[in-house]
């Protein structure tokens, strides 16, 4: 007979009342965020401009604790080894149980062993709470050029960086690198895997049995542990030209690479210390957009078409690895009772779909009536009637099967009257 595996979260209203002490007003953060810009005339004939910028832009304040908080909330392992539907472990009881020989289930630990205690599941530095320059940003830099090449037609190029500063990390104070053990699994075969599947992914952790749900987060800077970071590099490159006649084309395109590292960070904040894909580069990004229109006075209408070519969507490989795929390497079950891990098989930043390339159509026809003015448009999107997938499967099970796809051809008539 085979066993169901599930994990489950528990969740209790408890009834004993707790008493929280009383929180005085909240402190705000302040800081200073510059916004700066130059430009120059290069020739000074007002044919070819330089331009830079530099400026800081604050992020989104995330939730920066409750102290009056409960652990309310985990998540346990469940074997229904009889298949009743019903868990016959004592849930109130945190640690693992085994009732399989009696006939009943397995119930692993819970994810974290202070599930009803009266203290805030994180901790937070106080440092990064409140008080001057101590909230998260980024800085954007770009320069470029500008210039003229023929009357009504100009080339502009752009170099932008983005890095971002005061990053935050969660450190599980309770533990250490030293209450993990190492393992590796080996990649399913699978010609849709780079090299076709079958290598060897180093590098995964999984804590000891006995520091199962220990947890005493607390957040802090991440440069208190050392190095991380995370910047974005990408050149623009348009040419926009008003031709005589009516006619007006517009067009480029922008490329640009992500790099991120928190290698020096990982295995000292008390977490997963496996540093698997801790630093990745993307590969670069490209778009191209193109536009054009064009206006024939003569029988009252305008033509216009777009045309935009964007990358696919990131591919990953989400593998679920079961006990028996970690126990050759770990030399034991995976701590908590859990019948498998999810593993990336793909390196993040390396594999990417198929690219998404859209052109839409227009045609207005324009009446006049006096004072009034009656447009007939007719609009095509996506013509080329392309098919890519805007959204597939990240899990191996089901890989890369389709769960969004780009609309089919639609062809749209409408009118517009203006008195």
């Amino acid at each position: 007979m085979r066993s169901i595996v599930w994990r489950v979260m528990i969740s209790f209203r408890f009834g004993p009342a707790f008493t929280f002490p009383r929180t005085e007003g909240v402190r705000g953060y302040n800081d200073l965020t510059p916004r700066m810009g130059a430009s120059y005339d290069l020739f000074g004939d007002g044919r070819t401009a330089l331009r830079v910028s530099l400026s800081k832009f604050p992020l989104a304040i995330g939730p920066i604790g409750n102290p009056a908080a409960i652990v309310n909330a985990v998540t346990r392992t469940w074997t229904d080894a009889n298949r009743n539907f019903t868990p016959d472990c004592n849930l109130l009881n945190l640690q693992s149980q085994d009732l399989r020989t009696s006939g009943g289930d397995f119930c692993g630990t819970v994810s974290n062993l202070n599930f009803g205690q009266p203290a805030s599941v994180t901790a937070y530095d106080e440092d990064t709470r409140f008080g001057w320059g101590t909230r998260e940003y980024n800085w954007e830099f770009s320069s470029g050029v500008q210039h003229q090449l023929l009357p009504r037609v100009a080339v502009d190029f752009g170099y932008f960086r983005r890095w971002y500063g005061l990053q935050r990390v969660t450190q599980n104070r309770a533990l250490t690198a030293a209450d993990y053990d190492e393992y590796s699994i080996v990649a399913p075969l699978d010609p849709r895997l780079p090299g076709g599947g079958g290598y060897t992914i180093r590098g995964l952790y999984d804590v000891k049995p006995n520091k199962f749900g220990v947890v005493d987060n607390y957040e802090t800077l991440a440069g208190n542990f050392g190095d991380q970071y995370e910047h974005w590099n990408g050149v623009d490159l348009t040419v926009n030209a008003r031709l005589e006649g009516g006619l007006l084309v517009q067009g480029g395109l922008s490329t640009g690479r992500t790099s991120t590292d928190n290698c020096d960070v990982v295995s000292k904040i008390g977490a997963n210390p496996s540093q698997l894909y801790c630093h990745v580069d993307t590969l670069f990004l490209t778009q191209v957009k193109l536009l054009g229109t064009y206006s024939a006075s003569r029988i009252g209408m305008q033509f216009a078409a777009t045309f935009q070519s964007s990358p696919g969507p990131q591919i990953m490989a989400n593998y679920l690895a079961t006990n028996a795929d970690v126990l050759p390497s770990l030399g034991r079950p995976l701590s908590g009772g859990a019948p498998n891990v999810t593993v990336n098989l793909v390196a993040p930043g390396t594999m990417y779909g198929d690219r998404a390339n859209q052109l839409d159509l227009r045609a207005t026809k324009t009446f006049r009536f006096g004072v009034r003015r009656l447009n007939l448009n007719l609009d095509v999107y996506n013509a080329l009637n392309a098919s890519p997938v805007g959204l597939q499967n990240q899990n191996f099970a089901a890989w890369q099967v389709p769960q969004r796809i780009m609309d089919g051809r639609l062809f749209k008539v409408s009118s517009q009257i203006d008195f």
